[in-house]
């Protein structure tokens, strides 16, 4: 009974994380064509620029998810293990990295409307070169810091699931994990709204109607943001209620992983949908495809709508 759960969640998973792939993936071609073939205000570059960072990493998260959920359906079925490879290694390590580097993604977001609201007046730190810049800096920090649970040989191959992993009962790696790609940037994001909230209530009232319009904008936007970051840390929550339920039963769930796994594709295909609409600059962007992509009739205008009482005959 267990085995079929299992192997239901996983081919769940499976679905929903090439979903996921395919709507990030044409997202993100949209994102490039845009970049290449329209002008944009600085502001509207800079957020640009941010989800074009953020689609790439969902793809590739889910791509080894993918591999993942590939992997455990062909071990469910056949019993065929693929051993603790190279590759094995390496996909279990970048996964955690991946998702850290998300989540690195909308502090960069933060750290932007912080730049524009508390030192609007240093125009460097707007500048959209240094958004193109910071990203793959910190894709080679946050390698460097998940390092460790290589040195402690954390990852292993986990025979019931048929994948490398850091098993939930190694709880120094698992931590070490969590903490980085949640406990930090979540930290920093509550740290930015904080400051944003003090600096505008202390701002005197006679401020300009323009100035006091882009401040309440750029609010919203870490709003939103921190809404977001809030709602995928929500779906990690079963995964987090089984390991309270092993720190104090000591019995181990051998579900975990796939319900973890579910979990993070749900939220995954969630984001890439959700960042379309509380993002404008790039709502705008698939809705213009969108509208561009509709068919004509063969007079080649749309047809629209006319009040009836135009149509209607006028009697004297």
């Amino acid at each position: 009974m267990m085995n079929n759960i299992g192997f239901a969640l996983n081919l769940i998973t499976l679905v929903i994380s090439i979903l996921t792939c395919l709507i990030s993936f044409t997202i993100f071609i949209n994102i490039i064509y845009y970049l290449f073939h329209n002008r944009m205000n600085q502001e509207d570059k800079v957020t640009i620029i941010h989800c074009a960072n953020i689609y790439p990493l969902i793809f590739s998260f889910t791509g080894i998810l993918v591999t993942f959920s590939i992997q455990s359906l062909l071990g469910d079925l056949y019993g065929k293990e693929s051993g603790e490879s190279s590759w094995c290694i390496f996909a279990a390590y970048i996964f955690p990295v991946l998702c850290t580097t998300l989540y690195w993604a909308f502090v960069n977001q933060a750290i932007f409307r912080l730049c524009r609201i508390v030192y609007s007046t240093r125009r460097w730190l707007q500048n959209f070169r240094l958004y193109v810049i910071i990203p793959p800096i910190q894709f080679i920090f946050i390698c460097a810091l998940q390092c460790p649970v290589l040195f402690w040989h954390d990852i292993v191959y986990l025979p019931q699931e048929y994948y490398c992993y850091i098993p939930y009962t190694n709880i120094r790696g698992i931590l070490w994990s969590i903490l980085n790609a949640y406990g930090n940037p979540v930290l920093i994001l509550l740290f930015i709204y904080l400051r944003i909230t003090i600096f505008l209530r202390r701002q005197p009232i006679n401020q300009t109607l323009i100035v006091k319009k882009r401040q309440e904008r750029d609010l919203l936007v870490i709003r939103r943001i921190f809404i977001t970051v809030g709602l995928l840390l929500t779906l990690g929550l079963p995964s987090l209620v089984l390991l309270i339920m092993l720190s104090i039963t000591g019995e181990e769930s051998l579900l975990f992983f796939r319900i973890e796994w579910l979990s993070v594709s749900l939220s995954m295909v969630g984001l890439s949908v959700a960042l379309v609409f509380i993002t404008p600059q790039l709502k705008s962007i698939i809705l213009k495809k969108y509208q561009r992509n509709q068919v004509l009739p063969p007079n080649g205008s749309l047809a629209t709508s006319v009040p009836i009482g135009i149509l209607q005959p006028r009697f004297k």
